[in-house]
Protein backbone atom coordinates (compact mmCIF):
# COMPACT_ATOMS: atom_id res chain seq x y z
CA UNK A 1 0.00 0.00 0.00
CA UNK A 2 2.88 2.28 0.24
CA UNK A 3 3.16 2.30 -3.52
CA UNK A 4 -0.37 3.61 -3.92
CA UNK A 5 -1.05 7.30 -3.97
CA UNK A 6 -2.87 8.59 -0.97
CA UNK A 7 -5.22 10.72 -3.06
CA UNK A 8 -6.28 8.05 -5.56
CA UNK A 9 -9.94 7.06 -5.71
CA UNK A 10 -9.22 3.39 -5.07
CA UNK A 11 -7.09 4.17 -2.01
CA UNK A 12 -9.75 6.48 -0.52
CA UNK A 13 -12.50 3.91 -1.12
CA UNK A 14 -10.47 1.26 0.68
CA UNK A 15 -9.85 3.49 3.71
CA UNK A 16 -13.33 4.97 3.99
CA UNK A 17 -15.11 1.76 3.03
CA UNK A 18 -17.98 3.40 1.27
CA UNK A 19 -18.77 4.87 -2.08
CA UNK A 20 -19.49 8.53 -2.60
CA UNK A 21 -22.90 7.90 -4.21
CA UNK A 22 -22.07 9.75 -7.41
CA UNK A 23 -21.41 7.87 -10.61
CA UNK A 24 -21.22 8.74 -14.34
CA UNK A 25 -22.30 6.37 -17.09
CA UNK A 26 -19.55 4.76 -19.15
CA UNK A 27 -18.27 6.93 -22.05
CA UNK A 28 -20.31 9.85 -20.70
CA UNK A 29 -17.50 12.36 -21.02
CA UNK A 30 -16.57 11.17 -24.56
CA UNK A 31 -19.86 12.45 -26.06
CA UNK A 32 -20.56 15.27 -23.59
CA UNK A 33 -19.23 18.10 -25.76
CA UNK A 34 -21.23 16.99 -28.83
CA UNK A 35 -24.46 16.71 -26.88
CA UNK A 36 -23.99 20.17 -25.27
CA UNK A 37 -23.38 21.79 -28.68
CA UNK A 38 -26.45 20.05 -30.14
CA UNK A 39 -28.59 21.33 -27.24
CA UNK A 40 -27.32 24.92 -27.72
CA UNK A 41 -27.99 24.76 -31.49
CA UNK A 42 -31.50 23.41 -30.84
CA UNK A 43 -32.29 26.27 -28.49
CA UNK A 44 -31.16 28.85 -31.08
CA UNK A 45 -33.83 27.70 -33.58
CA UNK A 46 -36.92 29.75 -33.98
CA UNK A 47 -39.96 28.52 -32.06
CA UNK A 48 -42.58 29.54 -34.59
CA UNK A 49 -43.36 27.41 -37.63
CA UNK A 50 -42.16 28.65 -41.00
CA UNK A 51 -45.02 27.00 -42.87
CA UNK A 52 -48.71 27.62 -42.48
CA UNK A 53 -51.55 25.46 -43.68
CA UNK A 54 -54.44 27.44 -45.17
CA UNK A 55 -57.65 27.50 -43.19
CA UNK A 56 -60.08 24.64 -43.88
CA UNK A 57 -57.44 22.98 -46.03
CA UNK A 58 -57.96 19.51 -44.60
CA UNK A 59 -61.77 19.94 -44.65
CA UNK A 60 -61.78 20.48 -48.42
CA UNK A 61 -58.83 18.22 -49.27
CA UNK A 62 -60.83 15.05 -49.93
CA UNK A 63 -63.38 16.85 -52.12
CA UNK A 64 -60.64 18.54 -54.17
CA UNK A 65 -58.90 15.23 -54.83
CA UNK A 66 -62.13 13.51 -55.84
CA UNK A 67 -62.99 16.38 -58.22
CA UNK A 68 -59.66 16.05 -59.97
CA UNK A 69 -59.99 12.28 -60.30
CA UNK A 70 -63.61 12.19 -61.37
CA UNK A 71 -63.26 14.94 -63.97
CA UNK A 72 -63.63 13.89 -67.56
CA UNK A 73 -60.57 12.10 -68.79
CA UNK A 74 -58.91 13.78 -71.69
CA UNK A 75 -58.55 11.73 -74.81
CA UNK A 76 -54.92 10.84 -75.26
CA UNK A 77 -53.34 11.32 -78.62
CA UNK A 78 -51.99 8.07 -80.04
CA UNK A 79 -49.19 8.21 -82.55
CA UNK A 80 -48.73 4.91 -84.27
CA UNK A 81 -45.37 3.41 -85.05
CA UNK A 82 -46.27 3.43 -88.74
CA UNK A 83 -46.74 7.21 -88.71
CA UNK A 84 -43.41 7.73 -86.99
CA UNK A 85 -41.63 5.59 -89.56
CA UNK A 86 -43.29 7.48 -92.41
CA UNK A 87 -42.10 10.74 -90.87
CA UNK A 88 -38.52 9.47 -90.61
CA UNK A 89 -38.26 8.05 -94.15
CA UNK A 90 -37.61 11.42 -95.88
CA UNK A 91 -34.99 12.31 -93.30
CA UNK A 92 -33.24 8.96 -93.72
CA UNK A 93 -33.34 9.26 -97.52
CA UNK A 94 -31.85 12.76 -97.41
CA UNK A 95 -29.13 11.65 -95.02
CA UNK A 96 -28.21 8.67 -97.19
CA UNK A 97 -28.03 10.84 -100.33
CA UNK A 98 -25.77 13.35 -98.56
CA UNK A 99 -23.60 10.51 -97.27
CA UNK A 100 -23.35 8.96 -100.74
CA UNK A 101 -22.38 12.26 -102.37
CA UNK A 102 -19.89 13.01 -99.61
CA UNK A 103 -18.22 9.63 -99.86
CA UNK A 104 -18.01 9.80 -103.64
CA UNK A 105 -16.48 13.25 -103.62
CA UNK A 106 -13.91 12.57 -100.90
CA UNK A 107 -13.08 8.87 -100.95
CA UNK A 108 -13.67 7.66 -104.49
CA UNK A 109 -12.34 10.75 -106.23
CA UNK A 110 -8.75 9.53 -106.36
CA UNK A 111 -6.65 9.37 -109.48
CA UNK A 112 -4.70 6.28 -108.38
CA UNK A 113 -6.03 3.18 -110.04
CA UNK A 114 -5.26 -0.15 -108.48
CA UNK A 115 -3.79 -2.59 -110.92
CA UNK A 116 -2.03 -5.89 -110.56
CA UNK A 117 1.24 -4.12 -111.36
CA UNK A 118 0.81 -1.75 -108.41
CA UNK A 119 0.84 -4.65 -105.95
CA UNK A 120 4.13 -5.87 -104.57
CA UNK A 121 5.21 -9.47 -104.93
CA UNK A 122 5.03 -9.94 -101.16
CA UNK A 123 1.38 -8.85 -101.12
CA UNK A 124 0.48 -11.31 -103.86
CA UNK A 125 2.38 -14.16 -102.16
CA UNK A 126 0.68 -13.42 -98.84
CA UNK A 127 -2.76 -13.40 -100.47
CA UNK A 128 -2.08 -16.69 -102.24
CA UNK A 129 -0.81 -18.28 -99.01
CA UNK A 130 -3.80 -17.21 -96.93
CA UNK A 131 -6.50 -18.08 -99.48
CA UNK A 132 -7.36 -21.49 -100.83
CA UNK A 133 -8.78 -22.11 -104.28
CA UNK A 134 -11.15 -24.76 -105.48
CA UNK A 135 -12.03 -25.60 -109.02
CA UNK A 136 -15.59 -24.44 -108.34
CA UNK A 137 -14.32 -20.95 -107.48
CA UNK A 138 -12.59 -20.61 -110.81
CA UNK A 139 -15.54 -21.99 -112.76
CA UNK A 140 -17.96 -19.53 -111.16
CA UNK A 141 -15.75 -16.63 -112.16
CA UNK A 142 -15.06 -17.77 -115.72
CA UNK A 143 -18.38 -19.49 -116.32
CA UNK A 144 -19.12 -17.71 -119.59
CA UNK A 145 -15.57 -17.80 -120.88
CA UNK A 146 -14.92 -21.55 -120.55
CA UNK A 147 -14.92 -23.20 -123.89
CA UNK A 148 -17.29 -26.02 -124.64
CA UNK A 149 -16.19 -29.44 -125.91
CA UNK A 150 -18.14 -28.86 -129.08
CA UNK A 151 -15.84 -26.02 -130.03
CA UNK A 152 -12.92 -28.45 -130.35
CA UNK A 153 -14.66 -30.98 -132.60
CA UNK A 154 -13.72 -29.37 -135.89
CA UNK A 155 -10.11 -28.67 -134.92
CA UNK A 156 -7.58 -31.22 -135.93
CA UNK A 157 -4.44 -31.76 -133.93
CA UNK A 158 -1.54 -33.33 -135.69
CA UNK A 159 0.62 -35.91 -133.99
CA UNK A 160 3.71 -33.85 -134.65
CA UNK A 161 2.23 -30.87 -132.82
CA UNK A 162 1.41 -33.00 -129.79
CA UNK A 163 4.89 -34.54 -129.79
CA UNK A 164 6.54 -31.11 -130.02
CA UNK A 165 4.44 -29.86 -127.12
CA UNK A 166 5.34 -32.82 -124.90
CA UNK A 167 9.03 -32.39 -125.71
CA UNK A 168 8.85 -28.69 -124.80
CA UNK A 169 7.72 -29.49 -121.23
CA UNK A 170 10.68 -29.00 -118.87
CA UNK A 171 9.09 -30.41 -115.72
CA UNK A 172 8.94 -34.24 -115.82
CA UNK A 173 6.34 -34.34 -113.04
CA UNK A 174 3.75 -33.10 -115.51
CA UNK A 175 4.48 -36.06 -117.75
CA UNK A 176 3.93 -38.42 -114.82
CA UNK A 177 0.47 -36.97 -114.36
CA UNK A 178 -0.46 -37.81 -117.92
CA UNK A 179 0.22 -41.53 -117.38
Amino acid sequence: MENELKNSVHYINNKVGKKTGFSAPTNYFDNLQDSIQAKIAEESFSKKSAFKVPENYFDDLENNILLKISSEEKETKVISFKERVFKLIPIAAAASIILFIGLNSFVFNTSDELTLDSLSNNDIEYWLDTNTFHSTDITTIYEDEILEENEFLFNELKDESIEDYINSIDDPSLLNELN
